[in-house]
């Protein structure tokens, strides 16, 4: 009472329920608002950190994901299911990195959570994917294509433009 912060705090409050009303009702009828859901089908183990939790998930799953952040990292008790949701969110703002970090410590610290475990291997897949380039790494890595010297595969792509009637570069 007669705190200056009570209104943000219903607001926010609000939203919360309106997220959490959402995901329930997606649930109930069996599907989601599309991308994978967080949280479901987990017990938090009680208390008020359970309210919390649900809120970090509600968050998640709305996309909303620098919300869910910040209530983390106000969460004093860094558990598996704090860092699934860790990386879960961090995963959602683009921090890949911290993501895969924090998947991982969930995987180590309940290796037999098949959902702390389906995470690492979506955030790994997609690391694979942008590693695995078919055109090679460039100047200076493993290049599959091209000579690895930047002006021998100019003169070549001139050459071969020229052979085509075409002329990449007017002073070769």
């Amino acid at each position: 009472m007669n705190n200056p912060l009570a209104d943000l705090a219903e607001e926010k409050f609000k939203e919360v329920q309106e997220a959490y009303d959402e995901i329930m009702k997606e649930r109930a009828s069996g599907g989601s608002s599309g991308g994978y859901s967080y949280g479901g089908g987990s017990s938090y183990g009680g208390g008020s950190t359970d309210v919390e939790m649900q809120a970090v998930f509600n968050y998640i799953n709305s996309r909303r994901y620098r919300e869910a952040l910040n209530l983390l990292d106000r969460m004093p008790n860094r558990t598996a299911m704090w860092y699934y949701a860790s990386g879960a969110a961090n995963a959602g703002i683009g921090n890949l990195v911290v993501a895969r970090e924090h998947a991982a410590q969930a995987v180590n610290m309940e290796p037999n959570n098949v959902q702390y475990r389906q995470l690492l291997n979506q955030l790994d897949w997609n690391s694979r994917r942008y590693q695995n380039n078919p055109y090679g790494g460039g100047y200076g890595g493993n290049s599959s294509c091209g000579t690895g010297n930047m002006c021998c595969d100019l003169w070549l792509a001139d050459s071969l433009c020229e052979c085509m009637g075409g002329d990449l570069c007017s002073c070769m």
